[in-house]
């Protein structure tokens, strides 16, 4: 089946075929499942087809178009902004009658009792869910090598190198032109760094803007969710979507529409371009910056509590994860066993060695003997990161950074150094722990060995100013 749609389509390409009657749904949706068959062998982006679900919500679409006209047609996609787009979901995301494991043998056929709100909102929207994507077990990693399941999911630009993580497969597969658009989750970076690893646009939105309500949790006081896709304009309509009060989320937030100012103060944070940065990474942000300042009012800002990023962000971390992890016991959830086997194995058995060092971490921090000297700590010095930002966006609209030290790393590069894959989120910790909003576009390839790779461009806003994000991202794409 062939249709007039590029390699890596948008949302508006897709609504085109519905316009033009090019097409429909049930059709558009069979293209998709062909072409994910046939690119996913080389990159292993996807854990599960949803065949059945998929069919049964594209002919449903199919039904609301069928002898429309032209215009009607359009009016109906102005409704549902995201019509019989087929897309992917992170396999941390409950979907009603659906198999999910977050990658853990712990959940291994478990099957979801209920859906996700986002997984709701998307439904309402119109967009159709063929696949499940692969991740780090229960999120937790910086590569999508630790999979519980042993699946390793690779970098479309170079089969050799690691995808990112922990939305490796999610990014991975819209980069392939697999889907439009896919949902990820981030915890430290779990969108992002994959995003500026593969190419494309990510969206880590507000704390608390996008319901967590039906997603597995990792880190609760950090988690989002959030999209990824081939195009800023599509995931600024996607998010829209998304960002939604939730009732069944107590953490959800309607953010304020701060607005977009006519000319954007741009701010690149000093301690963010030193040493440790990869010389390419470096020549690519020393080019933009010189391209901006044509157009833009281009300031040198500090963010002098950096420096303890990591530390709290990996206290913070373990401690919420260990907490979290406690319903994984083989009676509420997980692999069900006889009490010896509880007792004597159980978890032990079923988690992987990342998900144990990390319950290991956060019990050890959270311990009654060192809860003082490290958690509580890391609270107080997670405050003063934020009133960093705050003073920071007093005379900048936006902070350009990198998302990652460096282009994507091979695939067993760190994955036996704990410490070094830890060191690889450390661009992207610091919006979690103050709660802001942060987009990745695409910026430069850089040459490494035989392969081009991407270089993402990190934009990081004041809460709720997502839409000024979008504004720069869009010119950022355009110089590129």
């Amino acid at each position: 089946m062939v249709f007039d749609i590029p390699q890596n389509p948008t949302i508006k390409d897709i609504h085109n075929l519905y316009l033009t009657s090019q097409a429909k749904v049930t059709q558009v949706v069979e293209y998709f499942f062909e072409k994910i068959k046939q690119k996913d062998p080389n990159i292993q982006a996807v854990v599960r087809y949803n065949e059945n679900l998929a069919n049964q919500q594209a002919s449903k679409l199919d039904n609301m178009i069928v002898n429309r006209t032209q215009i009607e047609i359009d009016d109906l996609l102005q409704k549902m902004p995201l019509f019989g787009v087929p897309y992917a979901m992170k396999d941390n995301v409950l979907v009603e009658g659906q198999l999910l494991t977050a990658q853990s043998r712990i959940l291994d056929g478990y099957e979801a009792t209920y859906s996700a709100d986002i997984f709701e909102y998307l439904t309402e929207a119109g967009a159709v869910l063929i696949a499940q994507t692969n991740m780090d077990e229960f999120a937790f990693g910086s590569s999508t090598e630790f999979s519980g399941f042993g699946q390793i999911t690779k970098n479309p630009w170079d089969n050799n190198r690691v995808a990112g993580g922990t939305s490796g497969g999610s990014a991975a597969l819209v980069a392939s032109g697999g889907v439009s658009f896919a949902i990820g989750t981030d915890t430290g970076g779990s969108i992002r760094q994959p995003s500026s690893f593969c190419g494309v646009v990510g969206m880590r939105p507000t704390y608390g803007s996008v319901s967590r309500y039906g997603i597995v949790a990792s880190t609760s006081s950090f988690d989002q969710a959030g999209p990824i896709s081939n195009s800023v304009e599509d995931n600024e309509l996607i998010l829209k979507v998304l960002q939604k009060k939730s009732n069944n989320d107590q953490t959800s937030i309607v953010t304020e529409n701060r607005g977009v100012r006519s000319e954007i103060v741009i701010g690149f944070a000093e301690e963010f371009f030193g040493d440790g940065l990869d010389d390419r990474v470096s020549e690519v942000f020393g080019e933009l910056k010189k391209k901006l300042s044509q157009t833009h009012q281009v300031r040198l800002v500090s963010l002098p509590m950096s420096k303890y990023n990591l530390s709290v962000y990996y206290i913070l971390q373990t401690v919420e994860a260990a907490a979290n992890l406690e319903r994984f016991d083989s009676i509420r959830y997980g692999q069900q066993i006889g009490a010896g086997e509880m007792f004597f194995g159980g978890r032990g058995e079923y988690l992987g060695d990342e998900t144990k060092r990390r319950i290991m971490l956060g019990t050890y921090t959270s311990s009654s003997g060192y809860y003082d000297a490290y958690y509580n700590k890391a609270c107080q010095v997670r405050e003063l990161i934020s009133q960093d930002f705050v003073k920071a966006f007093e005379s900048v609209d936006v902070l350009v950074m990198p998302a990652s030290p460096y282009p994507a790393f091979g695939i067993g590069e760190n994955s036996s150094d704990p410490m070094s894959m830890y060191l690889a989120d450390i661009m992207t910790v610091s919006q979690p722990i103050s709660k802001l909003p942060a987009l990745v576009v695409p910026g430069s390839m850089v040459k490494s060995d035989d392969a081009q790779l991407p270089v993402g461009i990190q934009l990081v806003g004041a809460q709720g100013n997502e839409e000024t994000l979008y504004k720069l991202g869009k010119e950022i794409v355009c110089l590129s």
